[in-house]
């Protein structure tokens, strides 16, 4: 990363366990029953991210360590034939990315180089979050600290010393809202949008953060990150947004970066993202955006719920009826459409 990229700084939240599963019938309706039984349980889902490929979902679910037992029961009960598994994990957030690839990149780099291997990736408006082992947050926060530069702390030491003193401030209390309809910020999209998927192992963190600083050099910029869980033990599927473009191969460029990975690029998608005063309450608001993209035959494609966002990935001529259906259940002041030129693009309004 250049010298003159400075990030703000990095949030650690622990304690709590990240839930991954994979549902291979085609049922179209399964993430938005899963989530409605959350809400349903009060289950507070604080980071996720949802992939629908082939009609097979996957998606990575991070809730409280004080939540999994109750969790894992209804998970048993209700889809006892989905293949799932939980881990103790740690989120670290790492912000402002400013939709710059670079900032991705070197994450991957670090970790790549470090050993260090991210069970999920999750992209909001703000941060770029990776779901680490509990035990990993030490020598990865070290590590970070060895190739980045953070305004706000000099050394891995000044960091620590600063979680100390705001302790538990990352952790975000439920909020116990009564609204029928969850207040928005604003909605903003894009489209003219490109979706890439890979199929990964470990060691290609690396050469995947190569890639994103090509896309950095070419002024693009990366509008969604997500993982989800791969049905192949030892890999992992990546998903990013890209603007379309004639300057770039895309999948030319990742052939030659990562001999050998599988990819696939879906053409053109549309990226929505939103966020409110009550998205850390993910056990209602999820809810409610999937039922009603269900009700009005949006089909997504991909979806990250982080730092209080939530980023959704569609097909292109489906924006509008994507828009229309997240007002009908959610207040929303504006609706924005976002140039898609690089990333450092201005907003500008959308009637």
């Amino acid at each position: 990363m250049p010298p003159q990229t400075r990030l703000g700084g990095l949030k650690i939240l622990k304690e709590v366990v990240q839930v991954s599963l994979i549902e291979y019938k085609g049922d179209k309706g399964l993430p938005g029953e899963l989530f409605r039984l959350l809400a349903k349980d009060e289950i507070n889902v604080q980071l996720l991210t949802c992939e629908n490929h082939d009609q097979t979902w996957g998606m990575n679910i991070v809730i409280d360590s004080r939540d999994v037992l109750k969790a894992s029961n209804f998970l048993e009960r209700r889809f006892g034939e989905i293949d799932y598994f939980t881990s103790r994990s740690a989120v670290l957030s790492l912000f402002p990315h400013r939709s710059n690839p670079e900032i991705a990149g070197a994450l991957l780099e670090v970790f790549g180089k470090s050993g260090i291997e991210p069970k999920v990736l999750a992209h909001s408006n703000s941060a770029i979050s990776a779901v680490l082992a509990e035990d990993m947050v030490s020598k990865a926060a070290g590590a970070l600290f060895g190739a980045l530069r953070f305004g706000a702390y000099r050394t891995p030491g000044d960091w620590k010393l600063a979680q100390k003193d705001g302790e538990g401030l990352y952790r975000e209390v439920v909020a116990s809202y009564q609204e029928k309809r969850p207040r928005v910020y604003f909605l903003e999209w894009q489209d003219g949008q490109v979706l890439l998927q890979l199929n990964l192992e470990g060691n290609d963190l690396c050469r995947v953060g190569v890639a994103f600083n090509d896309f950095a050099r070419l002024g693009l910029a990366l509008n969604f990150l997500i993982s989800s869980p791969s049905a192949v033990e030892g890999r992992r599927i990546m998903l990013f947004g890209l603007p379309e473009t004639h300057e770039c191969d895309y999948l030319g460029l990742l052939k030659e970066r990562i001999p050998g990975v599988v990819s696939e690029m879906t053409s053109p998608v549309a990226i929505f993202s939103m966020n409110g005063p009550h998205f850390a309450d993910r056990y209602g608001i999820v809810s409610e955006l999937l039922a009603t993209f269900d009700r009005t035959q949006v089909e997504l494609l991909a979806l990250s719920c982080a730092v209080s966002s939530i980023t959704g990935v569609i097909h292109a001529h489906q924006i509008h009826s994507a828009t229309k259906a997240i007002q009908g259940c959610f207040e929303v002041p504006s609706v924005i459409r976002k140039a898609c030129t690089g990333p450092h693009s201005d907003l500008s309004p959308h009637f």
